[in-house]
Formats: structure tokens, C-alpha cells, sequence
């Protein structure tokens, strides 16, 4: 009844999603400014179908917003939301911590370092470099835990360009996390109980989230 989509397709919107996303985190396109698809799809040289989806995918996770016919533009995220993003990695990443010092089986530390580890070749400078890297340090700790439903809510969060988004407001002015602060966690993971492990992920986060209040 249903034939297959083509692949060609679902991967020009996939590009054609990366490409307005980074323009997005970069500045390069500004607050209020609009997006209108058929001047995207002109300047890519693509028909205007994978544009859209790809448009309406950054209005499904909160990025753009409806502005005018056939437009977009960058929605203001308010002060709730961002609290309440913050709020659930507390919960989530706060109880992976603590699993992780409970039982700070070898193995499971040693994954941790790992990820750590990478912050310190990788290009810290370039925000999206920057976001992917701290990204698998915190989701490696949240996997540590084996609680395959506690990874689909971090990949939930962590998952949608408005968490890259706001990453990268977090970023404005203040440059990329100093590898230390990861660092830091490790350790405390490795010899702290579990309530000062959980204390020092939730403090972590809540350096991240006043980042960002600070910015914006």
C-alpha cells in the first residue's frame, strides 16, 4: 500500500537542517529575521520540500516559530523553559552520578575518563565541536548507569537542536568550558560518596544554566 521514501530525500533535509542550525548558533542569522523557504531552497539549489522539512522540524523543537506566509524566524525561549530543560538533567544526570560513585566499578569510570580525555584534543573553540564533546562526557556518565530509560531521556534533551541552541548562548562571552571543571567531576566520581556526587553534578549544571542567564 505504502512504497519507500527515497533516501536522497530524507538526507537533503538532514543537511539542509545542519546547515540553517549552524547559521543559527553562529549568528548568522539574527533574532527576527525571516526565514522563507523558497529563498533557502534557491540559495542551496534544491526544491523547496526538504527545506520545509527541515524548517518544520527546528519549529517542532522549538527553535523557529511561524512568521507571516511561508516564513520562519527564531522564537525567544523564555526563562521557564531554559529552568525547566536544566531542571530535568538535574534529575536525570544528578542520579547517574550518584549510581556511577556507588558502585565506581573500574570499567565504568574508566569509559568516563575516556570521554574526558577527548575534551582535550578535540577543538574546543568551535561551538558545535565543543557542544558534541560535552555532550558524550555527560551522556557516557548517564549510560554508565544501565538504565536504558534514563538514557532515552537524556537522548530526549540532549537530542534536539534547541539543546545545541542553547549551548551555544551558554557559550556567548564566556568561551568553552576549561577541561578542568570535567575533570573535576571524574575525580569526584571516582573516590566521593554518592551524595557529594550527586551534589557536584547538580552544581555543575547549575554553573551552566547561570551562563546562561548571564548572556541573555
Amino acid at each position: 500500500m505504502f512504497k519507500q521514501a527515497p533516501v536522497i530525500q530524507s538526507r537533503l533535509a538532514d543537511d539542509v537542517y545542519d546547515q540553517i542550525l549552524s547559521a543559527i548558533v553562529n549568528g548568522d542569522i539574527a533574532p527576527g529575521e525571516r526565514l522563507i523557504q523558497e529563498k533557502i531552497a534557491s540559495q542551496i539549489n534544491i526544491s523547496r520540500t526538504p527545506v520545509r522539512e527541515a524548517l518544520l522540524r527546528l519549529e517542532q523543537e522549538g527553535i523557529l516559530e511561524i512568521s507571516g506566509r511561508k516564513g520562519f524566524s527564531i522564537r525567544s525561549v523564555s526563562e521557564d523553559q531554559v529552568r525547566q530543560t536544566y531542571a530535568a538533567r538535574e534529575a536525570i544526570e544528578g542520579y547517574a552520578a550518584r549510581c556511577v560513585a556507588e558502585h565506581k566499578a573500574p570499567e565504568q569510570i574508566a569509559a568516563i575518563k575516556q570521554a574526558v580525555d577527548a575534551e582535550l584534543v578535540e577543538d574546543t573553540t568551535d561551538v558545535e565541536i565543543d557542544f558534541r564533546v560535552n555532550r558524550s562526557i555527560h551522556r557516557t556518565i548517564v549510560e554508565q548507569t544501565g538504565n536504558t530509560m534514563l538514557l532515552d531521556m537524556f537522548d530526549r534533551i540532549w537530542g534536539h537542536g534547541i539543546s545545541l541552541w542553547l549551548f551555544a548562548a551558554t557559550r556567548a562571552g564566556h568561551g568553552p568550558l576549561e577541561p578542568i571543571e570535567h575533570q573535576s567531576l571524574l575525580e569526584t566520581l571516582s573516590t566521593a560518596d554518592p551524595d557529594t556526587a550527586q551534589k557536584a553534578m547538580i552544581d555543575h549544571i547549575r554553573d551552566g544554566l547561570e551562563r546562561h542567564f548571564k548572556v541573555i
